[in-house]
């Protein structure tokens, strides 16, 4: 399927700051249980149970030497700082592990990376089998004068999705014969990055976007800096991998910008070493550390700055961004809504 677009697509910026600055989610959270009026006499009570989430979870990347996932971490070594305010320590933390990824790739055809091209497609069967569970899912994409998609959120069969990603990059290397006068107006690489961002959102899942680009790109409207906000903004994790060249620098350096602040990497590789970096990609990914700790009161804004530190370490830091709902006045009231008490503004505090 063809996705052509004259405009990048931009997500409404009503009423919403556009940060370059790592976002959380939160949802208020209350349990109360209520007896059921009328129940017969000799029946034991039944009961009402509503569920509102207050945990935080923040997904954060921590990486030593060589780059290898740091793997025992003390919650008292770590500190979160919220808008500036007082450092405070999480919780609890736990690995990521087998929570469920949502996965989209997106495959440039239009570079001159053709062998890593040709191994990634060698390698990834293997990959979809060794590397992702039951519960992930997969969207597959790639460009040229135009962005198709094959697959879209689909579990990781990997005879499927062979066949589907064998078809997509088809699809766009024929696209990319009617030459350089009828691209010239397309969209570009940063542009369809954008959709894909916005359209992962309304997926449940850690999503995650993996990029296969040398960065060659000169069409569009978008900057670099408006795929910083709208990976804050759609909670959504980017990742590079290419080939070593002097003409990725120039684009490196935005796309490293990225990834930096979404809590990613741009990982560079030969095609002899492919099947190696997806894995240790899958990796980062299964090692991260989720940071949790209570919402802290009052919080009224849908945009908030977090930063995390580690205590007397010069290890990578990385936490990904996620987003503040803000909340519709009609859940404010009504028979299920359960008020919530006053909590004090420190998280550490009970």
């Amino acid at each position: 399927m063809g996705l052509r677009r004259s405009t990048p697509p931009r997500a409404s910026s009503a009423g919403v700051h556009r940060p370059s600055c790592l976002l959380f989610l939160a949802f208020l959270t209350i349990i109360t249980c209520k007896a059921r009026a009328q129940s017969p006499p000799d029946a034991p009570p039944a009961y009402t149970l509503h569920v509102y989430t207050d945990l935080i979870e923040l997904p954060t990347l921590v990486l030593g030497r060589n780059d290898h996932p740091v793997r025992s971490l003390n919650p008292k070594n770590i500190n979160i700082r919220l808008d500036g305010g007082s450092p405070f320590h999480p919780s609890g933390i736990r690995l990521e592990g087998d929570d469920p990824i949502l996965l989209a790739i997106l495959i440039d055809t239009q570079g001159k990376q053709s062998p890593l091209l040709t191994a990634f497609q060698n390698g990834f069967p293997a990959w979809i089998t060794s590397s992702f569970r039951p519960q992930d899912r997969v969207s597959l994409y790639a460009m040229n004068c135009a962005l198709f998609r094959t697959a879209y959120d689909q579990p990781p069969n990997a005879a499927l999705l062979e066949t589907a990603l064998n078809s997509v990059i088809g699809s766009a290397q024929s696209d990319g014969k009617k030459g350089d006068v009828a691209c010239q107006d397309q969209s570009g690489l940063r542009d369809y990055l954008d959709l894909i961002i916005e359209r992962s959102y309304p997926m449940p899942g850690r999503r995650v976007v993996l990029i296969l680009s040398d960065g060659m790109d000169d069409k569009g409207l978008l900057v670099w800096t408006d795929l910083i906000s709208d990976a804050a903004l759609y909670s959504v994790t980017t990742f590079g991998i290419n080939v070593p060249d002097a003409q990725l620098f120039p684009w490196g350096g935005s796309f490293n910008d990225l990834s930096q602040r979404s809590g990613g990497l741009n990982m560079t590789t030969t095609p002899e070493r492919v099947s190696h970096t997806l894995a240790q990609f899958i990796d980062f990914l299964r090692q991260r550390y989720i940071l949790q700790f209570p919402m802290p009161a009052p919080i009224n804004n849908n945009v908030h700055e977090a930063l995390v530190t580690i205590d007397r370490s010069t290890k990578l830091i990385r936490p990904s961004q996620i987003t503040v709902p803000i909340t519709h006045p009609s859940t404010q009231a009504g028979p299920v809504n359960v008020p919530v008490e006053d909590r004090p503004a420190n998280p550490n505090q009970p």
